[in-house]
Parts: structure tokens; sequence; C-alpha cells
């Protein structure tokens, strides 16, 4: 039998979670703001952001995880592979600039979860097998298509493709891999009526209608609830039944209700 591992177990308590920016960090405010809905009501299991790492010191999303007082950690990686006088694809420059990334974050916490919100660096072996099956990642698209190449926005590729709605997916992160396992997809997002010059107007509505949903819902609901599992073969398991290669399939209902 196929051996299924949970990517939490709950402790009745929150699960402690690091999040990484390099930008203005919509998703690390959306997630923020349901972890305060969720405190308030008096929930025990739940993410608590205890540590937001940036690698653009000062860059917003950092600005506002100080506003919110959660410790903010940076290390500058234009900075650090200028020093070091390496492009910034350099493996194993980049494997020192994780390790450090590591400590400052271990400082701080020991993280349960790690969440990518906007962060703009490809991560690295130490990092991906330091945090291993605990790093969630999110694109503004759905990972399972084939037609999806590099350097091209997702609404774009979808429009190209004839396609009339978009999904978001939350997958988990992996070392070779551009897309680790779907844990979760958004409702149908509608591309009707707009055109490829219409990017900044559909990258909004996404956000609206897909990021900034599925990203706390799958944080705060099923994985601080210890109902996320993999097995050997990446295959996701919630509430031990295997999900589809997409992942579990987002309705509005699933929300909770105050």
């Amino acid at each position: 039998m196929n051996e299924i591992k949970l990517l939490y177990k709950p402790e009745n308590k929150p699960m402690s979670v690091a999040a990484l920016v390099s930008g203005t960090g919509t998703n690390l405010v959306a997630l923020y703001e349901e972890q305060r809905r969720l405190e308030k009501s008096g929930e025990k299991n739940y993410g608590r952001i205890e540590v937001v790492f940036t690698n653009v010191p000062n860059c917003k999303g950092a600005e506002r995880a100080k506003e919110f007082g959660i410790p903010v950690v940076s290390l500058s990686s234009k900075s650090f592979f200028d020093i070091l006088q390496k492009n910034p694809d350099n493996n194993e420059a980049r494997e020192f600039y994780d390790a450090g990334a590591i400590t400052l974050i271990e400082e701080v916490c020991k993280p349960d979860l790690v969440v990518l919100a906007g962060y703009r660096r490809r991560l690295g072996s130490i990092f991906i097998g330091r945090y291993e099956h605990r790093i969630l990642n999110i694109y503004p698209g759905d990972i399972t298509k084939t037609y999806l190449v590099r350097g091209v926005e997702a609404p774009i590729q979808a429009l190209r493709a004839g396609e009339n709605a978009i999904k978001c997916t939350v997958f988990l992160a992996r070392e070779e891999e551009r897309f680790g396992p779907a844990i979760i997809q958004s409702n149908q997002i509608s591309l009707e009526g707009l055109k490829e010059e219409d990017i900044k107007e559909i990258e909004e509505k996404i956000r609206k209608e897909g990021e900034w949903i599925i990203y706390p819902f799958v944080v705060h609901h099923i994985i601080a609830k210890g109902i996320v599992g993999i097995d050997l073969e990446d295959n996701i398991y919630i509430d031990g039944i295997r999900m589809p290669k997409e992942g579990y399939q987002f309705k509005s209902n699933n929300l909770p209700t105050d």
C-alpha cells in the first residue's frame, strides 16, 4: 500500500508559516487577513505568519509585513551576487544564498510551511531539501496545460490557445521542475471579452477571483487542518482521497462563513 505522508500534522496550535516575498506582497496580505479573522474567531488550527523573508529589502511586501508587526529578515540577492561576482543562476552561489536565507528565517522560527508570495528567485536543492513537501507556490494559470512556455504571461497563453476562462493553481515547489504537484485550483475565471492588451486588467481579475481566495484557503483551511497528504509518487490526497493531477477543484461554497 502506498504510504501517505501529511504535509502538516496539527498540534492544536497555529501552524508556523514563513512567507517569501520580492514585490508588492498582495498574496501576503490575503494570507494575513484570513489569519487575523481566524485568530479573532478563536480558531486553534490555522497558519500564523511568523516571519517574512525578502531578497529585495524595503520592497512593498516587506513594508506591509512590518506594518502588520511580522518580523522581516532580508538578504539582498543583487548585492549578494554582485559581491561574489557570480551570475544569479550560478548553482553553487545559489546554494550559498539559500543557506543564508534559511539561517535568517530559522533565527526567528522553524516554519512548518513556507509560502512563496511573489518570490522571484529560483530555489536551490538546499532550500527545497530543508522544507521538503512544505513549500507552496501559486501560478496564475492551469499548470496542467500542455501549451505553457516560460516567459509569456499565463493569461496571454490561455487567450492564444483559444481559452475563454482560466484557473490559477497552488502547487508544491520542486527543484528541477517548473511545477510540482497541484494541490488546488480556483474557480474558472472568465476571459470573455478580454484581449491580450487587457493583461493588467486580467491579472487583477485573477488575483481577486482566484489567488486571494485559494491561497488563504489552502494554507489555513486544509493544510493547517492536517488533511493534505502526499505519497511516494507525488500524488496529492485531501482527507484521504487521491486528487486528480489538477488538484482539488475549489468552489465558492467551500469558503467558511463567520
